[in-house]
């Protein structure tokens, strides 16, 4: 008997003492947000994502959650490779608020070394390898300029392309950090040229006489209402020449086998994105919607069309290493009859099905979806100080996932227009399984071996996340 008291007074003396140890209804308020390792980022930049603030009342168990939102949407700035939130006692129902910070490196002058071709399947399988279809030069970006997370890049660009721009990116422009500006001046010209699209592939045409020139500028106002939720009002002008040749190859390239068009668009975009990561998220959603008009009615040359967009991607943790991806997007454009520089296709970046990489599939309005179940085979990061000086890549990350996907689409065809003939008006799927390499600054390799509706089977190589 003595035993069951003894054994029963230690337990009931356990519980209390863990519900004390534990108690999450405590209200505690901020003393202070104590920010350290921002060498060169404003703070107001940092404390804009936080979901509290100083001299706040909260409950103790309410900053858990808040720290893991907060501490995604500061790193999702891509400031900083490493950020960690931590709460100090300083006295009972005081607290600080200590967020450590290790900044990423901001200046990159990055030689460019890029195909000319959609990506490197096109180019390794239409384009035969061949070199000469390489661009070369310089980007130069300057991702936290002013310490404000401006960005301001020039790139200078020659080969295949030549291509000189200049963007300015200010997320805010006043002290409530809500209104933004980015601008943006491109030129760009070729001797090399997709005149004309046969079969699902882009068809070229390669000379010593300058085939087509363009001119393109956007100003867009930003509007960032809360956390998650942004606004994007934009204007621009387009001005493009061709050379002859080209218009009498297609006569539709401008419409009418004309060698000028020049024209305004105006633009409204809504986005919600709570992921957790921009480029290789894991957890959260972005939903995104906009609509265009194309031609303004001020000197357009015959251009006049609407678009509409949207996208939906969810992103979920299923435990123990195991992740699910869903993406949906679609464009809807109208009138359909409209020139051949002006179609939207599939096959361009993101807006791709995978398994039909070496197709292009030109459309008025199309819809994709993509869907991955993901498993994390390894992740780590790997101390390199020994022989790397600048201490913002003294940290080398790397993980891998495998993964099972399955995309589908369908994309309307354009009026008496037989390039994509091949896979428009019809439902497109493929399915199959791959690796995804992440590395530093969350830049992704994908190795994927695909089947699609033609029974091709392939094995594609890709460098930008599908998602």
């Amino acid at each position: 008997m003595k035993r069951f008291f003894f054994i029963s007074y230690l337990f009931l003396h356990g519980i209390i003492c863990w519900s004390q140890s534990i108690d999450s209804t405590e209200v505690v308020t901020i003393n202070k947000i104590i920010i350290e390792g921002n060498r060169k980022t404003k703070p107001q930049i940092i404390t804009r994502e936080l979901s509290f603030k100083e001299g706040a009342q909260y409950q103790r168990f309410q900053l858990d959650s808040m720290f893991i939102w907060s501490r995604n949407r500061v790193y999702r700035t891509n400031l900083f490779n490493e950020v960690t939130f931590r709460v100090l006692d300083v006295s009972p129902g005081l607290v600080d608020i200590k967020i450590d910070l290790e900044e990423r490196w901001y200046i990159f002058p990055i030689p460019i070394f890029k195909l000319a071709d959609r990506n490197f399947n096109d180019w390794w399988v239409n384009r035969d390898r061949d070199l000469s279809r390489v661009n070369i030069g310089m980007r130069l970006s300057h991702f936290n300029f002013r310490g404000r997370s401006e960005l301001l890049r020039l790139t200078t660009q020659f080969g295949f392309t030549t291509r000189l721009s200049l963007l300015y990116r200010i997320p805010y422009i006043e002290k409530t950090q809500r209104h933004g500006l980015t601008m943006n001046f491109a030129f760009l010209e070729a001797k090399n040229l997709a005149v004309t699209t046969r079969d699902n592939v882009r068809r070229f045409l390669t000379g010593e006489e300058l085939l087509r020139k363009v001119y393109r500028s956007r100003v867009t106002h930003s509007y960032r209402n809360s956390f998650y939720s942004f606004h994007f009002l934009t204007v621009g002008h387009t001005s493009v020449q061709i050379a002859d040749t080209v218009a009498v190859l297609n006569p539709n390239y401008l419409g009418e086998s004309a060698t000028n068009q020049s024209y305004f668009r105006a633009g409204y975009q809504y986005a919600w994105d709570r992921r957790d990561n921009r480029n290789y998220p894991l957890n959260g959603e972005w939903y995104t919607a906009g609509i265009t008009k194309f031609g303004l009615g001020i000197n357009d040359d015959g251009v006049d069309f609407w678009t509409l967009n949207f996208s939906a991607a969810k992103f979920n943790d299923l435990g123990k290493n195991f992740y699910h991806a869903s993406n949906l997007i679609g464009l809807i454009s109208f009138p359909n009859d409209r020139s051949y520089f002006n179609y939207f296709s599939i096959g361009f970046l993101k807006n791709s099905l995978r398994g039909y990489e070496l197709n292009v599939v030109e459309g008025s309005t199309y819809f994709i979806q993509k869907n991955d179940i993901r498993k994390k085979i390894f992740s780590l990061k790997q101390d390199i100080s020994g022989f790397m000086p600048v201490r913002q890549f003294q940290t080398f990350p790397i993980a891998l996932y495998g993964k099972l996907f399955f995309d589908q689409g369908y994309a309307k065809g354009f009026p008496n227009y037989t390039g994509s003939d091949q896979l428009d008006d019809q439902y497109l799927y493929a399915f199959g399984l791959g690796l995804d390499l992440i590395l530093i600054h969350d830049s992704v390799l994908r190795f994927e071996l695909s089947r699609n509706k033609l029974d091709q089977t392939n094995f594609f190589l890709n460098f930008l996340s599908a998602f």
